[in-house]
């Protein structure tokens, strides 16, 4: 018997760093570099310096090379892309030697199938991971190092960056956890069904990590070269985390535990509710001539770094049953990591703290982490949407307001180092809201207090995007709408090729491209925005006229409201204002009191210079819209 590869040895290819020869080559207190003498006179002592300069970098590169499988780095193809090229090049054979278009076509399929399943596992293989940085700013280039990097930056992430801030609450809570998880289970668990399961394989996504990969995901806006970039997929018992987050979403959920400010990864919870509520509650302080002051807080490595004892605390404290507690605990406990690059894999990890990444159950473990959080009183507002939180407080004077936020923020403080949780001040923000047509080269009034958390300065900002939506401090907005209007305009040219003049999709499948790609980037959170000034969101609707006009390849002539009855695509108005109806109605009849109460309003008069959400339901429709509803209803009077 030979060898597996015809007897034939393993190719071996060689790889240099040329950065460390680089490096090695400027280091001229060498050996062979201080036998060539100072003074060269003669042709041998020439030829014995050439030698000793040769050999010298030939010994520096060979000791900065390494070797390797010649076929270690190629990305061979699995057996069903192996089978289809050789069914290709037999059908490219068959059509060259008989010219029938049978043959022919049956060739020209099966190259359009290899390109794209070759295309498609190229896709999947695809790790864009450059040479990374390391804290003392040289490069990190082997794939080792590179794999050990990025676990150090994950290790650190999924640990508590400072010591505890009260030992002795510390050693407390997690004395009385161990001796409550040393008792015996008393609750019973509803048992797991088979359908139970066959729903829950059949409802996750296909295509996912199935477990202990170690796959690096960078992080959208990143830098590409820090190793804090990059995040691991956390694969390991997918199904088995939503048979848990079932059951807890039950007792959570079901019982109404969870406090009326938290909006995040509830049923019939949104962003945009959460960003009404404070829009609402600014515009109805300019009603009442009160300038609103709100804080946003900056929850650094919130998911990665909850503090696993004080978790199962309050889950006791929930009274989450305690076998759930158990079984959670176990999940969180002694978990470990590593991570792959190319073919290389870090050293095993512990993960110290945090709640895995990707989970399905770890929002809601979050949730209830956060759960009691102190809500202020005299007024002040909380908000929270997951790791997002929030407090305004409104007043006629604005010194007043300051004040009572800043006692609200000082609570609030204690409470995060109380639990471990670490906010950055820095990156947090205030805002003044203030209705004034003014506008004034300050962030905030002259003389305003100045915020801090935790001895910390607050910087006061004239705008912030909160949950998606950017709030100035007029509530005008105009920043809003030009950041969306800029990425529409964005998404609009890379689609080009698609929705422009000479692209041969249908409309029908224009105008689906548009409404899922564009429109929905323009019209998010619109109820929020929906009333602002009709020049303003004019802008919008022009990005949706140029669509409209190259998606039929129309004329300079045709106007823009044939266009839309063509395309049957409703102005831009008339979408977030039938948006905005759906939006209150729902809100309305919420279960949630503190949405309720932010929409139980009479909107100003149209007269008045106050404008609310509520009152783009009582506008008019603006020109271009009521031309489209006139062609509309002619082509049902013909029909």
């Amino acid at each position: 018997m030979g060898q597996p590869d015809g007897g034939r040895p393993n190719p071996i290819c060689k790889i240099t760093n040329w950065k460390r020869v680089s490096s090695a080559l400027e280091k001229i207190d060498t050996p062979p570099l201080n036998s060539i003498p100072d003074n060269i006179r003669t042709t041998d002592e020439i030829d014995s310096a050439i030698g000793a300069l040769t050999s010298h970098n030939r010994t520096v590169v060979k000791r900065c090379e390494r070797e390797v499988p010649a076929s270690s780095d190629r990305r061979k193809f699995p057996h069903d892309i192996l089978q289809l090229i050789r069914a290709k090049n037999k059908a490219l054979r068959r059509a060259s030697a008989y010219l029938t278009p049978e043959y022919r076509s049956r060739a020209r399929t099966l190259q359009r199938e290899v390109k794209a399943r070759v295309q498609e596992f190229r896709n999947e293989r695809y790790t864009p991971i450059p040479p990374l940085k390391r804290p003392d700013g040289s490069t990190a280039l082997d794939d080792a190092e590179v794999a050990e990097y990025i676990a150090d930056s994950i290790e650190t992430q999924c640990s508590h960056a400072s010591p505890p801030h009260d030992p002795a609450h510390i050693s407390r809570i997690e004395e009385e956890v161990l001796q409550k998880t040393s008792l015996d289970p008393r609750d019973d668990l509803t048992p797991v069904s088979l359908s139970e399961v066959q729903t829950l394989v059949k409802s996750l996504k296909t295509r996912k990590a199935p477990g202990l990969d170690g796959i690096g995901i960078h992080k959208p806006g990143k830098p590409r070269d820090l190793p804090a970039s990059y995040r691991p997929i956390s694969g390991l018992a997918k199904l088995y985390e939503r048979v848990l987050k079932t059951r807890l979403t039950d007792h959570l959920l079901g019982k109404g535990l969870i406090i009326d400010e938290q909006f995040g990864f509830r049923p019939a919870h949104s962003c945009p509710q959460q960003v009404l509520r404070l829009v609402e509650y600014a515009t109805e302080g300019f009603k009442r001539k009160n300038k609103t002051v709100a804080v946003f807080f900056d929850v650094a490595k919130a998911f990665d770094r909850v503090w696993h004892a004080g978790l199962v605390y309050k889950l006791y404290s929930l009274q989450v049953p305690d076998r759930l507690i158990l079984i959670i605990q176990n999940y969180l406990s002694n978990r470990y990591f590593s991570f792959r690059h190319e073919r290389t894999h870090s050293t095993r990890r512990l993960i110290r703290a945090g709640v895995p990444q990707g989970s399905a159950l770890s929002p809601l473990l979050y949730s209830a982490y956060t759960n009691d959080i102190p809500r202020p009183t005299s007024g002040v507002q909380l908000a929270f949407f997951a790791d997002d939180a929030a407090l305004f407080y409104r007043n006629r004077y604005r010194d007043v307001a300051a004040s009572r936020l800043q006692r609200a923020i000082d609570e609030l403080g204690q409470w995060f180092r109380l639990w471990r949780i670490e906010v950055n001040p820095e990156k947090s923000a205030a805002i003044q809201f203030k209705n004034s047509k003014r506008r004034s080269k300050f962030v905030v009034d002259y003389d305003t207090l100045t915020l801090k958390m935790l001895n910390a300065r607050i910087p006061w900002q004239r705008s912030y995007k909160y949950l998606g939506v950017t709030l100035d401090r007029n509530l005008n907005f105009r920043d809003h709408i030009v950041r969306v209007r800029k990425t529409a305009l964005f998404y609009t040219a890379r689609l080009g090729a698609l929705l422009g003049r000479k692209s041969k999709l249908s409309r029908r499948n224009k105008r689906t491209i548009y409404k899922m790609c564009i429109r929905t980037v323009m019209t998010y959170a619109s109820p929020v925005f929906a009333h602002a000034a009709p020049k303003a969101l004019h802008r919008l609707q022009i990005i949706q006229n140029k669509f409209c006009r190259a998606a039929t390849d129309a004329h300079w002539c045709i106007r823009n409201s044939i266009l839309h009855r063509d395309l049957e695509l409703p102005t831009l108005s008339k979408y977030m204002k039938d948006a905005s109806k759906r939006f209150f109605d729902i809100a309305g009849s919420h279960p949630n009191a503190l949405l309720r109460a932010a929409v139980d309003y009479q909107p100003p008069p149209p007269t008045h210079f106050i404008r609310r959400p509520r009152n783009v339901l009582f506008d008019p429709p603006d020109a271009l819209t009521a031309a489209v509803d006139s062609l509309n209803d002619v082509n049902d009077t013909h029909d």
